[in-house]
């Protein structure tokens, strides 16, 4: 049997059937399924397509494991969670806050060769190797004969992250990583919050929003200086990495 892809190009709206892939299911470790390391399989062929390489996500591979064992335990290939969970949904019920997420899906006889047909795709190589890509992360599980893989990119602009909930007041500090950010924003409900620091050279922020005026989601973005504004990241007060 050859390998069977699914794959989904983020926000795209598209229909996917559930396909199944096996009758028996039996997990096992996903260390035991590989020979290079996934990603560094996957920088090496960013690298060779002319775009730069990722770095590994923990919560991103975490969120993808789950996944294929959740997968491989319902004998199917959807990006639909049988919750009716996108790939977003999982990341950000982990604890995950960046605003976009991209997956490729696959399942086959050996995990190298779903690889290789991932790269004779077209779209699964328009994902893997997308040029906004920064970090990603991979899971995979065995279902009878066959091994399902997961893999799941997202773009971190903000480095060093820390939501911090504390009893009277909710604070956001990091640092935004584009050099073009000029000022930071932080939305609660439909307010913006004025930033209790900011240094323009560094780029480095800090939040602080009273419980009491807390909306219960807070976006997270910078202008640049044209006033243009770009979304980075989206959490709840009791969500989040450093909580």
């Amino acid at each position: 049997m050859g390998p069977f892809l699914l794959y989904r190009i983020p926000h795209a709206v598209k229909r996917v059937r559930a396909a199944p892939i096996a009758a028996a299911l039996v997990l096992i470790a996903c260390g035991t399924l590989f020979g290079e390391n996934p990603l560094d399989w996957l920088s090496r062929v960013r690298r060779a397509a002319g775009v730069p390489g990722v770095q590994a996500d923990a919560l991103l591979s975490l969120t993808a494991e789950d996944y294929a064992r959740r997968l491989a335990s319902r004998g199917m290939l959807s990006h639909k969670g049988d919750d009716g969970s996108s790939a977003l949904d999982r990341y950000r019920a982990l604890g995950g806050t960046e605003v976009r997420v991209g997956e490729i899906l696959g399942a086959g006889p050996a995990a190298g060769l779903v690889q290789e047909a991932w790269m004779a795709s077209a779209e699964h190589r328009q994902v893997a190797l997308a040029p906004e890509w920064t970090h990603a992360g991979w899971g995979s599980a065995a279902a009878g004969t066959s091994v399902v893989v997961v893999m799941l990119f997202t773009r971190k602009l903000v480095v060093g992250l820390e939501l911090q909930s504390g009893t009277a007041v909710f604070s956001a500090r990091g640092r935004f990583l584009p050099v073009y950010a000029a000022a930071p924003v932080l939305i609660n409900g439909l307010d913006e919050v004025a930033p209790s620091a900011w240094e323009p050279e560094s780029r480095s922020f800090v939040f602080e929003v009273p419980r009491s005026s807390l909306e219960g989601y807070l976006r997270l973005g910078f202008r640049t200086a044209d006033g243009s504004f770009t979304l980075t990241n989206a959490f709840s007060p009791v969500g989040g990495p450093g909580r």
